[in-house]
């Protein structure tokens, strides 16, 4: 008897989804242990004659495939997974070329690190336990396609693949966006989100450019593994129809205080609580910070020990990525102070070249922004605040810095930012593929210094 095996969100069943005209199919630890018990009655029940006999259900399924990135993709990746038990066996099998799966052919063949077990409160309770799967991927080559199958004891996943970030200075393209946690109650499906991740599937598909996924946090309502199974069951979409895996910078929010934020996106010997900078290429670098945490102190001293470390290399694009905005479209303008007294100065005397915000539910363009003015030459322009299907809010348009060229609306969105040779040009996309908003940021390396 094969049994198929779906893996819904928060483990309920759900029926396998269709994206882009495929069918995606979400793997389900619920159906499983359905099916264990259905095999274990129908062998403990009399049968008659003619019955034949019920074969073992399969091995544990695999589910919530991702890869992530954090401080040199050209070189390193974590591709991880989830499976319902613990487990004996986990191992990434890896080449540059397709080998269709067949496991004998590929190259090389990557240990996963220990399993980790996802916490369980008492409200998880009802949910299917699962167990966080780990490969770190080494001494890769820059700019190439990886293909790779994963191996759990029997159980094996189809071919994935996934592309290395460049070394050299070639334009590149990321997705970003914010704050993709629920509006609906579990266990309603989040189909914002679902429409959203369809979409960045399809923006892939169509721009085999983009690199990689930055998320700016609130993945979920709560780091609880209630909420993480769903919200990595619906990242599954993000999955292109021909398997490409688009590999996520991930951004801690303030929905993320629980540990299931440090068990999904697990890296070995990680220095900080989630602040690091990511080389993108060999020009561009992502800089993540941690607006949970204290904005001072050692986080603030390692920000400006990096972008001095980046500044030293020519003709660099920095960007930032981090939560709670320092300039609002909807929250206390207040609430940001401490970010605008200990980073914002530091962003403007290494001359950053764009922030991506999040945390208040809405698409935000700033003017461009220069010791608290609008500055066309030297300002920073800072984006979000976070559409990835988290119902919208209404924003404060009384805000000096969202007058035009700033704005603020509503809108489920991701954007599109691609580093060029002479220009950053950041594009703002909506469920329905409309332009939300489109601009260009020039290079503020040749503007003069911040005035003492």
């Amino acid at each position: 008897m094969q049994i198929p095996f779906l893996f819904p969100a928060a483990g309920r069943l759900v029926p396998a989804i269709p994206s882009s005209g495929a069918l995606r199919r979400i793997a389900s630890f619920a159906l499983l242990a359905a099916a264990l018990s259905a095999t274990a009655f129908a062998q403990s029940a009399p049968a008659p004659a003619s019955t034949p006999t019920v074969t073992p259900p399969p091995p544990p399924a695999l589910a919530h495939f991702r890869v992530l990135w954090m401080h040199k993709p050209s070189q390193e990746a974590m591709v991880s997974w989830t499976t319902p038990v613990e487990g004996s066996s986990h191992v990434v099998y890896l080449d540059t070329e397709s080998r269709k799966g067949k496991l004998a052919d590929y190259k090389q063949k990557v240990t996963a690190l220990p399993p980790r077990k996802y916490t369980m409160l008492p409200a998880d309770a009802g949910t299917p336990e699962g167990w966080a799967q780990n490969a770190l991927l080494q001494n890769l080559q820059p700019a190439t396609t990886y293909y790779f199958v994963i191996q759990s004891d029997r159980a094996v996943s189809r071919e994935f693949h996934f592309v290395t970030a460049p070394a050299d200075d070639r334009p590149i393209k990321v997705i970003y966006g914010g704050d993709s946690r629920r509006g609906p109650p579990l266990p309603q499906p989040h189909l914002d989100r679902r429409s959203v991740n369809r979409l960045i599937a399809e923006l892939v598909e169509e721009q085999p450019d983009i690199l990689a996924f930055a998320h700016g946090g609130d993945y979920c309502s709560r780091a609880e593994w209630r909420f993480l199974t769903d919200w990595l069951s619906d990242h599954e979409l993000t999955i292109t129809k021909d398997s490409r895996i688009l590999p996520i910078v991930p951004t801690r929010g303030n929905h993320e205080s629980a540990g299931g934020f440090d068990e999904m996106f697990y890296w070995p010997g990680r220095e900080t609580p989630y602040y690091y900078a990511t080389e993108l290429s060999g020009r561009v670098t992502l800089i993540t910070l941690n607006s949970n945490i204290s904005i001072a102190g050692d986080q603030r001293d390692w920000l400006e020990a990096e972008l001095i470390r980046q500044r030293q290399a020519p003709n660099k694009w920095i960007a930032l990525q981090y939560h709670r905005p320092s300039y609002a479209s909807v929250k206390a303008y207040q609430n940001a102070a401490q970010q605008r007294q200990h980073w914002v100065p530091l962003f403007e005397q290494h001359k950053v070249d764009l922030v991506c915000e999040a945390d208040d539910h809405m698409l935000k363009r700033s003017a461009p922004i220069y010791q608290d003015r609008h500055d066309p030459v030297r300002g920073i322009t800072y984006i979000g605040d976070g559409g990835l299907g988290v119902p919208q809010r209404i924003p404060d348009l009384t805000r000096w810095y969202l007058k035009s060229p700033g704005f603020a609306t509503p809108a489920h969105h991701v954007h599109l930012i691609e580093f060029g040779r002479d220009e950053i040009h950041v594009t703002a996309i909506g469920l329905e593929r409309q332009l939300l908003d489109q601009f260009a940021v020039k290079s503020k390396l040749g503007t003069s210094p911040a005035s003492e």
